[in-house]
């Protein structure tokens, strides 16, 4: 049976509670919030399917299998605005959609925690679309997802690289109906900072959150900014650089454990498409810089690039090298590093009432800050 003695190797896909042929193992959260999973050993058959299906047990580093690197957006801007970046997942969702397939993704309840959905028509695509920066619940996805697929639908799921290497390892087998998308990913923070964050703001705007964006685009693409519209018609808006929890978010000071020793941040991939931001495109391709959102698209399968091809009508794209838009520097390649306050932090978190509380544990120390405060003296000289 699986059972987890180091938190750094569960990604908490869920893929194990769900191949389970005695339903035996349920996903628990642990005191900081992330979700391990939890056998019955009363009723577990000992069967090893768990282990099978596991991404992180069963990952393979390889090589490099990126078909083809572009840069570029869809032409509808009213879409690309209401998108993360360049709006490339909702144009392949509409391609799914249309061929009256189903879409997976990651949506708000109406509690705004955030879990994986099917959807089948295009007006909810909006529950699908824009980032939401906390770790989704798979819960039964992978199996609604088969059933689909079993049934001869066409499917498109999409999620964080961990999520779709967890749903390869659960079908076991390939399907020509299935199309994987995964986001780059910098890392998945706990969902009780979430929670606390929203109760702070509601408790400070003395009304509940009716509507949120982590990336709204009122001051451009790089200058994004986290909306929260309230109850009572108030809305807060500010920089990702100044909102508390995109601060806490960021520092890598809340993150879940696998995080740190990712097994899936390499250039090869399950999927067959790789979305995330190009961040760095007005350096080296201004042209494509508009500000409203390019997107990097890696093509990984002959599968992708059909797509891709039929849809090009509908896309402003440019071929570039993976290392231009991809350094090896970029956190979606590279574990990030632990924040050296993580355990500080958490217990902090569990005592306060307003998390802003505990943004000062973020602040360098006194001697850090008077090395940094002489090195830049020095420079100045």
């Amino acid at each position: 049976m699986i059972g987890i003695t180091d938190k750094a190797k569960c990604c908490g896909c869920g893929a194990c509670m769900q191949a389970c042929p005695k339903s035996c193992i349920t996903m628990l959260p642990d005191e900081e919030g992330f979700l391990y999973p939890n056998v019955d050993t009363n009723v577990c058959a000992k069967c090893g399917l768990c282990e099978k299906v596991c991404p992180v047990l069963n990952s393979e580093n390889g090589g490099d299998n990126v078909l083809k690197t572009l840069v570029g957006y869809q032409t509808d801007l009213d879409t690309r605005l209401s998108s993360s970046s360049g709006g490339i997942f909702s144009l392949l969702a509409d391609y799914v959609l249309s061929k009256n397939g189903k879409v997976y993704g990651a949506a708000f309840d109406e509690n705004f925690e955030v879990h994986h959905i099917g959807i089948v028509n295009a007006d909810e695509l909006c529950l699908l679309q824009g980032s939401k920066y906390t770790q989704s619940g798979i819960e039964q996805a992978y199996q609604h997802a088969k059933s689909d697929l079993d049934a001869g639908h066409l499917v498109l799921f999409s999620g964080v690289a961990c999520q779709i290497a967890g749903l390869k390892q659960f079908l076991r087998h390939d399907y020509s109906n299935l199309i994987t998308v995964d986001v780059l990913c910098h890392g998945v923070p706990s969902p009780m900072v979430w929670k606390k964050y929203m109760s702070s703001q509601s408790t400070r705007h003395n009304a509940k959150i009716s509507g949120i964006s982590f990336r709204k685009k009122n001051h451009g693409w790089k200058n994004y900014e986290v909306e929260l519209v309230f109850s009572n018609g108030e809305v807060y808006h500010k920089p990702f650089y100044q909102d508390t929890f995109m601060r806490l978010f960021l520092s890598n000071i809340c993150l879940r454990p696998s995080c740190h020793q990712c097994s899936f941040k390499m250039l090869e991939r399950c999927s067959d498409i790789t979305l995330g931001d190009c961040w760095g495109i007005q350096e080296y391709m201004p042209e494509m810089d508009d500000d409203n959102g390019t997107s990097v698209i890696l093509i990984h399968t002959e599968r992708a690039q059909k797509i891709i091809d039929e849809l090009a009508f509908k896309l402003n794209c440019r071929q570039v090298e993976t290392i231009v838009a991809l350094p090896p520097t970029a956190d979606s390649r590279k574990s990030v590093r632990q924040h050296p306050k993580r355990s500080q932090f958490f217990i902090k978190l569990d005592k306060v009432k307003d998390i802003d509380e505990t943004l000062k544990m973020l602040r360098p120390s006194v001697k850090r800050r008077i090395v940094a405060k002489l090195k830049r003296l020095k420079s100045e000289k």
